[in-house]
This record gives structure tokens, sequence and C-alpha cells, in this order.
């Protein structure tokens, strides 16, 4: 017969477990976690992310399990204080690997994990003089799931660790291949985003005919027809050049910052309601975070669209591809309006990996553009691209008018004459969503070069 100290015992247990799991999802589930999380590239054996939950919630309750056996053999049996100390052993080692592999704020979560996890197996391995039949029963599945955890993880560690990260960090972005080299002054506003002081830029009563240009990267940003004076001290305009200037919240919680969307460049802030324009925006922008390109008219622009796999690797040839001003990588060709990094790679929006580039006429054109597309990736491979496996990575190109495709094709028709095999889709171009922040010129932040894309001269 049950004795009902029994049965509060295992209620006590599973409470206690489950209770732990919880606070384990809300830490591991914050904002700042699941973007670091997402940005990592992970290997093809990777699950999906609906597994995890039915798998913790069987290890959960293995382990309220295992915790009321042990509870019920003693907690003065010797072994089971043997199993303590490892246990305690296992927690300080944990919290000295964790922040020099993944970082401080994954601390917390990454404890409560292997704490569970070593609990539960050495707790209940110890607890008993012989692997009994519970014990086994018990063990078993953690075991397998720890094991394979070790294996998952090391890919991912291997496949996203750079061993010049630590270093880099402490690197200036101008260092980096494509960006201008600022002087002390410069970085102070536009890496460290300082202030000038005002009435002292250079183009606060500028009025000549022209374009404003990023310092550090080149990137058309505002033209002399939205200049304005506001008698405020700083270079003023009431409209950007479009999709060339980012607004981002400041870090004082009040105003919105801006930054050049191509190399995240400190501009300075943008306001409204001032009612000083019809627009009634002010952007606000520091002198010293420009450059000046005279003309009567601001150079054109032209884009194009490209999908081969991993957009980070696409960007990094095409971001210092020659004629080239500017690259977003983003979502085409699917069903779902918005949508996020992590609902494209569960497959059910149809939407594809995707680079937008932005390029001079005048430099480059769409062909030569379209000849570096087919030398950087494999365009045999359906659906995939290296160790990437999915319909997001398949091989397309979202043309934009008629001339846009009648060029793709006479390339693919020339690559097949050379006898390699083309899968290319062509794919008129609809919608196109800019993928999160993190995903934006991937390896010019992290360091490192693209793991499954490379250079290969076809024509």
């Amino acid at each position: 017969m049950v004795k009902p100290k029994q049965i509060l015992k295992l209620v006590v247990a599973l409470v206690a477990c489950f209770g732990v799991s919880v606070v384990s999802a809300v830490f591991t589930t914050q904002d700042s976690i699941t973007n670091w999380y997402g940005s990592l590239r992970k290997p093809f054996f990777t699950p999906p992310d609906w597994i995890f939950g039915p798998v913790w919630t069987t290890l959960y309750l293995l382990m309220a399990i295992s915790f009321f056996l042990v509870w019920s053999k003693g907690i003065n049996y010797p072994k089971v204080k043997q199993a303590i100390g490892w246990f305690i052993v296992q927690l300080v080692l944990n919290a000295v690997w964790t922040p020099l592999f993944w970082g401080f704020h994954l601390i917390l979560p990454a404890l409560i994990e292997i704490i569970l996890l070593w609990l539960a197996i050495l707790v209940t391995f110890y607890a008993f003089k012989r692997i009994s039949l519970y014990a086994a029963v018990l063990w078993i599945p953690y075991v397998i799931w720890v094991g394979f955890a070790v294996i998952l993880n090391g890919s991912i560690w291997y496949l996203n660790w750079q061993p010049n990260l630590r270093n880099s960090g402490m690197q200036t972005d101008y260092n980096r291949q494509g960006y201008n080299k600022l002087t002390p002054e410069e970085e102070s506003v536009i890496v460290h985003k300082g202030t000038e002081e005002p009435f002292s830029g250079k183009y606060y009563r500028h009025k000549e005919k022209g374009t404003y240009i990023c310092k550090r990267c080149n990137s058309m940003l505002f033209t002399f027809e939205d200049k304005f004076d506001s008698n405020c001290g700083w270079p003023s305009f009431d409209d950007s050049i479009r999709e060339a200037v980012k607004c981002v919240p400041d870090k004082d919680g009040v105003r919105t910052e801006i930054v050049c969307r191509n190399c995240g460049a400190h501009l300075g802030h943008v306001f409204t309601g001032e009612r000083l324009t019809e627009k009634n925006v002010r952007y606000c922008v520091n002198s010293i975070s420009l450059n000046f390109m005279s003309s009567e008219k601001p150079p054109q622009q032209e884009k194009a669209y490209f999908a081969g796999g991993c957009f980070w690797g696409i960007e990094y040839f095409f971001q210092n591809a020659n004629g080239v001003v500017s690259t977003r990588v983003g979502y085409m060709g699917g069903r779902k309006p918005v949508p996020t990094y992590s609902e494209v790679c569960s497959g059910t929006t149809s939407h594809t990996e995707t680079v937008e580039v932005v390029y001079d006429p005048s430099i480059t054109n769409f062909e030569e553009l379209t000849k570096l597309f087919f030398e950087i990736h494999d365009a045999a491979q359906v659906d995939r691209q290296g160790p990437d496996v999915g319909k997001q990575y398949r091989s397309a190109i979202f043309y934009r008018n008629d001339e846009q495709k009648e060029t793709a094709e006479k390339l693919i028709k020339l690559l097949k004459q050379k006898s390699y095999d083309v899968v290319t889709e062509l794919v008129e171009a609809e919608k196109f969503w800019e993928a999160e922040e993190y995903h934006q010129r991937y390896y010019e932040k992290k360091g490192g070069k693209p793991y499954c894309h490379s250079y290969q001269r076809k024509f």
C-alpha cells in the first residue's frame, strides 16, 4: 500500500524539477539569448526547435522520479553524499568554462541545465550499491541525451568559434576591409557615438549641390535638396536617401539614434514634431560623420537580389565587390509577411535567404554581379549549400525586370555549355524582408570567413 508520505515526496520532487525548468525557460527565452542562439551556425543534424520541448519534459519527469527514489533511500546514505560532492565539482567547472566559451550572459541558464542533468545522473547512479533496474532505466536516457548534446554543442562551437574573436572585439571597425581609416577624433563620434561641438562642423552652413555620404563606408545618405537650416548647430535634413539611414533607440532611452544602414556608423539623432518643415522631421547629423560629393544630381543606383545558401557567405563576397554601394541580407519568395529567422528556418514560410545588392551602374552592371554570384556558390546543389540543408538555402535569382532575367538566362546557358550543372531558379522579385540586425554583415562583425562559400573562376 502506498503511504501518504511517499506520495508527498513524489509530488515535491515533481514540483521541484518542473519548477526549476520554468526558471530555466524564463532565462533562456530572453531576446538577447534567443537572438544570440539564432545567430549561430548549426550542423545539419540539429533537431528542429519543436523537439526540445517534449525531450526536456520527458527528462524532467525522469529526473523527478530519480529524485523521489533517492529521497526515499535516505539522504544519509553514503553514496548520496558522494554524488553531491561530484555535483559540486561539476558545478564549479561549469561556472569556469561557460563564460570562457560563450559569454557571461549564458552562465545562469547553462548552470541550471547542467545542474539538473548531472544531479539526476550522478545522484541516481551513486545512490544504489549496484546498477539496479530502476537506476539503469533512469540513467540510460540521460547518457544518450548528454552524449548527443556534447556532439551537437561541440559542432556548433566548431562552426562559430574563431580563435581571434577575443582580440577582434578590441579592434575598431575601420581597420576591417572596405572601411575608410578614421582619425581619433572621427572615431570618437562615428565608432564611439560621441557628439561634435555645435556650430563647429564644416557642413553646418554648407549649401553646395551634391550628396552627403558616410565617412566610414562612402554610402550615400542625404541629398542637398533635403538639407535645411534649423539653427541647432548641426547639419539638418528632413529626409534621407531611401533605405540609407537606420533609426535605433538611443541608450538614453529617450532619443532615437540614426546610423548608416550599411556600416552602422553613428550619424546623430532624428527628431519629429518640431514642425520646422512640411515633412516634420529633422535628421540632426554630425558633420564629422559625413563627406560630400559634389554633383548636380546624385548618382543612380540599381538593385539585384541573389540567393545561394547562407546569406552570410553570399553577402561577404558582394559587400567588397567593385561598384557595390551597399548590401543587406533578408528573405524573399515566401508567403508570410515580416518573417523571422526561426520561421524561415522552420521551412513553413517558403522564404529564401537572400542578399540585396545595391550597385552603381556607372561602375559595374548586373551581368558582372551575376557572374560573381555563380562563382561564389555551387549552383548544382538543390535546396542546400554545403552543410546547410533546406528550401531556404536554394539557389535563386530574383530578377527585377526582363533585362535582368535575360542576362541571367544567358549566363546559365553559358555555364551549361561549359558542362556545369545549374539548378538556379529565376523568380520575379517581390517584397524583400530585411533580416534581423545580427545577420547584417555577419562576418565583418564576427571575423573569419564563410565556411560554405568560396570563389572559383567560371567565366
